[in-house]
């Protein structure tokens, strides 16, 4: 691998970056530079460019997709995660990494808006990026572990070599108590990298094994030690680099001319069934739209019924008292059972306004106590779904809870 030329903005307004020097091994030559884009142009010349982009802009996700074809791929991926976006698929960029097992498919998803933007800046300064990667996938990270880096109130999280979230740090310690593992499997190791003038975040409420590594500065120096080449790159489909492709393909033309007869027959078939798809769906979203009408005729602009009417049903769950949602339920009993002694939690999970807790307690007298502290403020009804007492006398148990009057 070439001497790399690392880049990173510092925030999303202005034209304010910071970059730094790797050599063919990945590590640092120099200290961190600080400038305009144009000032990192000037010192790119012969470097391999990688532009890191923000974390709490990407989201990364995986699909089941059977075939190996990159073209039709790209053009599957949006309809297959559509049910899971807010936003509509056409506002967005999706990138496709290599796949990992049989028909699985990691995605990193961002806005093309900052694509485009990005993209623009890069060709006013003459900048030839080669990889645009999200900054979670920068993070040093070893097999069975969770990389997290800290920088003032956010938490970028890398669980795995191509998924990771971004989170606000008072959340992290939150989510990282509800990481689910096998019975067979040990929780993964916790790296954290805080710099050095951030408080450290709570995460008290995680089992596993903790290190926290400081560091000083800019993060710069920490992404340098897990930038990889084999990330997902966010320059793909419109925004690959066609430049390149061409130039790798001049000397196969007869062989690529026969390569677009065979795409464009099975463009045609596929086509056709796509327009007869097509019609199918514009049936179903007018359905759709229709019983939008009929149950909220107030409503004057719909523009995704479906998110629409589900943010109806929030609503009027709100208005209702519906117990305040996950977050609302976590709150009033994580304390009680991260206080009670001899209580081990192995599993939680939230479905329909109701918490689901999965724990072994030293015996029944334990967890008879436990449902009751649970209950004590009165805001909480608790219901004990299973109760098994094992060889060693030990009671494993379900706890259904749910806010009081749901």
């Amino acid at each position: 691998m070439r001497n790399t030329l690392l880049l990173r903005k510092d925030s999303l307004e202005g034209d304010s970056w910071r970059w730094l020097r790797l050599d063919s091994t990945g590590q640092p030559q120099g200290s961190i530079h600080a400038g305009s884009l144009a000032d990192a142009a000037g010192e790119a010349a012969g470097l391999r460019v990688v532009v890191l982009a923000p974390g709490k802009d990407c989201l990364l996700t995986r699909v089941n997709i059977p075939g190996r074809s990159r073209q039709k791929l790209l053009r599957a991926v949006p309809f297959a995660l559509e049910e899971q976006l807010s936003d509509e698929v056409e506002n967005l960029h999706f990138a496709v990494g290599a796949d990992m097992d049989e028909g699985e498919w990691p995605v990193a998803v961002i806005n093309r808006a900052y694509m485009e933007l990005l993209l623009e800046a890069f060709t006013d300064v003459g900048l030839d990026v080669q990889q645009v990667v999200p900054e979670m996938l920068a993070i040093p990270y070893a097999g069975n572990e969770t990389s997290v880096l800290v920088e003032n109130d956010v938490a970028l999280v890398r669980t795995g070599s191509v998924a990771g979230y971004a989170v606000d740090s008072d959340n992290l310690g939150m989510l990282l108590a509800l990481q689910k593992v096998d019975e067979d499997e040990q929780l993964p190791a916790l790296h954290l990298y805080v710099r050095q003038d951030n408080l450290q975040p709570d995460t008290a409420g995680f089992m596993g094994e903790t290190q926290v590594e400081a560091y000083s500065g800019d993060p710069l120096t920490v992404f340098a030690g897990g930038i990889d080449a084999k990330a997902i790159n966010l320059l793909q489909g419109d925004y690959s680099r066609a430049g390149d492709w061409m130039r790798v393909l001049r000397p196969w033309r007869a062989a690529a001319a026969l390569l677009v007869v065979g795409v464009l027959i099975s463009n045609i078939v596929m086509g056709v069934d796509y327009y007869r798809l097509s019609r199918e769906r514009d049936q179903l979203n007018a359905q759709i739209e229709e019983t939008f009408r009929k149950a909220l005729p107030e409503t004057k602009r719909i523009v995704n019924p479906r998110v629409q009417m589900q943010q109806q049903l929030d609503s009027l769950q709100r208005r209702a008292g519906a117990g305040g949602g996950f977050l609302s339920l976590l709150g009033l009993s994580g304390s009680v059972l991260k206080g009670m002694q001899g209580v081990e939690i192995s599993a939680a999970t939230f479905r329909a306004g109701r918490l689901d807790v999965d724990l072994t307690v030293a015996n029944l007298q334990l967890l008879d106590q436990l449902k009751q502290a649970l209950m004590q403020p009165g805001k909480l009804d608790v219901e004990i779904q299973t109760a098994t007492t094992g060889k060693d006398q030990r009671v494993q148990s379900r706890l259904r809870i749910e806010a009081k009057g749901t």
